[in-house]
């Protein structure tokens, strides 16, 4: 079962290392968020920091060991939270007057 997990995983990275290096190169972002995303290149960072998350829990349900597979899943993890700061930091600020009122 754990190889199932890791082809999952490792799909997932290289379909966002593909956005990822889209977003860097060209500029191009997913039509749905383009309009939330002010700075493409800090975005495109972000995503494949995601990738290389998604890439260390495929390396962690491959390995022969208990420890590296706990090893390989909390780095995965650690590394997947600091890539959604760095993708939300790479949004559009919120309008003042927005947010919440009370």
């Amino acid at each position: 079962m754990a190889i199932y997990f890791a082809a999952l995983f490792a799909l997932c990275a290289l379909v966002a290392a593909v956005g990822g290096i889209a977003a860097i190169a060209f500029g191009w972002v997913l039509p749905n968020i383009r309009r939330s995303v002010e700075r493409t290149r800090l975005y495109g960072l972000g995503v494949l920091v995601f990738a290389v998350g998604m890439s260390s829990m495929a390396a962690g349900e491959v390995a022969s060991s208990d420890l590296m597979q706990s090893v390989g899943r909390a780095v995965g993890v650690g590394i997947l939270a600091f890539s959604t700061t760095v993708v939300r930091a790479s949004g559009r600020p919120a309008a003042a007057g927005q947010g919440a009122r009370g």
